[in-house]
């Protein structure tokens, strides 16, 4: 029974991964209709994919316009240069409604509208990029500044959002970085109207008694703004990292093992929602998985192994938003995945793997653990199996307990068992149950 609830919960995983996209495909049209689209929150891949399904939805539907009423403290540059060439692209007039800020990578989105309107009280800047490295600087500041002149506004503005050393006479000194004010950015041409509600940017857009279609971030999208947080994203790598270190040390296949392969089957569903994982990343996080089942198959920890972890590693990288940020997120699950390792051994003992590379003092004297050189003697003799054998395991041959291997076939714990044949420092053993 066991056995058909974890491949069910399985299933139930990779159907969720595939189908989750349709969902996104059930709504309205909005044909010849104002397409409102709502940016609220941190701007992370997910928010980037959102923007762009949408203005792409109403290009498709012959929308009349887009308004993007942004509420933003900022977030992902990329994600920000993402979004912001979505909006430049757009076939459909796109306007930006500020209902109350557009902070940072929110300045740089706005900036890209056609028309920018702002609610009284509202603010627009603050765009100096953390950590403030003259590489960064630059690369920030060249999208501000390109934005703008494409836009026809002045780029010495959007720079003095960025960079701290730019002083505009009447609107920012040196050593401050500049944060407008709606009346600050009417006048400084960053600003094209200010009215008091979104009905009323409506109206000022021409866009009156014209049908409207709400577009909010559905269910698709949520999930992936929330896989694909730094946050969670690490998260999900240490349980997944934790669980499966924690599956060799059990017997059979369990639920830290299902849980190790969900939380690493969310992570990769994350990216793949945002629009920023490939499905290469998951062939070759497969792979990897592959590799170390054969590894463990094998006596010895030796090219399977080590191919494995590297290719499950480069997956994960590979999976994130930016090579950067997988780093991070590996480097914080590996470190804790490690700090578990010696907690698993405590509680559980050896795994198979580490009993191959080292053999304790109590193995070699109270047990007996035989030499490679007198495995010779234990050919056509019979014992038992110490730990199930799938096909690697443990056995105790006249009294003498050894590594042992069968052609394939699984044997479990008590079962007797008789050596076959002796291949170099491998035992093989076979069921010898009458």
């Amino acid at each position: 029974m066991k056995k058909y609830f974890r491949a069910i919960s399985l299933l139930f995983l990779l159907v969720l991964v595939i189908f989750i996209p349709m969902l996104d495909a059930i709504g309205q049209d909005g044909e010849g209709a104002v397409h409102i689209i709502k940016v609220d929150g941190e701007i992370t891949p997910a928010m980037a994919s959102f923007l762009d399904d949408k203005i792409e939805q109403a290009t498709k539907a012959g929308a009349v316009g887009v308004l993007i009423d942004i509420s933003t403290l900022g977030g992902r540059v990329d994600s920000a240069i993402k979004m912001r060439d979505a909006i430049i692209e757009s076939r459909v007039p796109v306007a930006v409604y500020i209902s109350n800020r557009a902070i940072s990578a929110g300045a740089l989105i706005s900036i890209a509208a056609e028309t920018i309107i702002m609610a009284p009280g509202s603010h627009i800047g603050s765009a100096e990029p953390v950590p403030n490295e003259p590489k960064a600087l630059a690369f920030v500041s060249g999208e501000f500044r390109t934005t703008a002149e494409r836009r026809g506004r002045d780029p010495k503005v959007a720079l003095a959002m960025v960079d701290v050393e730019v002083e505009i006479e009447g609107l920012v000194e040196k050593g401050q970085i500049l944060d407008m004010t709606a009346t600050e950015a009417e006048l400084f041409g960053y600003a094209d109207h200010i009215v008091l509600n979104r009905r009323e940017a409506i109206e000022v857009m021409g866009w009156g008694g014209v049908p409207v279609v709400e577009q909010e971030m559905n269910f698709r999208y949520r999930i992936a703004q929330f896989l694909t947080s730094y946050e969670i994203a690490s998260i999900l790598l240490t349980l997944g990292m934790i669980g499966i270190i924690a599956e060799f040390f059990t017997q059979g296949f369990g639920v830290a093992g299902i849980a190790g392969i969900s939380c690493f089957v969310l992570y990769f569903a994350g990216g793949i929602i945002a629009g920023g994982t490939q499905w290469w990343s998951i062939l070759i996080f497969a792979a990897g998985l592959v590799l170390i089942i054969i590894e463990t198959t094998v006596p010895g920890f030796g090219v399977f192994g080590i191919s494995g972890i590297i290719a499950i590693f480069a997956s994960m990288i590979f999976a994130a938003p930016t090579i950067g940020q997988g780093f991070g997120t590996v480097l914080i699950a590996t470190i804790a995945a490690v700090i578990s390792v010696p907690i698993f051994f405590k509680i559980f003992g050896k795994t198979k793997i580490m009993r191959r590379l080292v053999l304790s003092a109590a193995e070699t004297t109270d047990q007996g653990y035989t030499h490679a050189d007198r495995k010779d003697l234990l050919l056509g003799k019979t014992g038992v199996a110490l730990t199930v054998l799938r096909p690697s395991g443990s056995v105790m041959i006249d009294d003498i307990k050894t590594d042992a291997i069968t052609d394939g076939e699984y044997i479990y714990k008590g079962t007797n068992v008789k050596v076959i044949r002796i291949e170099g420092a491998k035992v093989i053993v076979s069921s010898d149950d009458k």
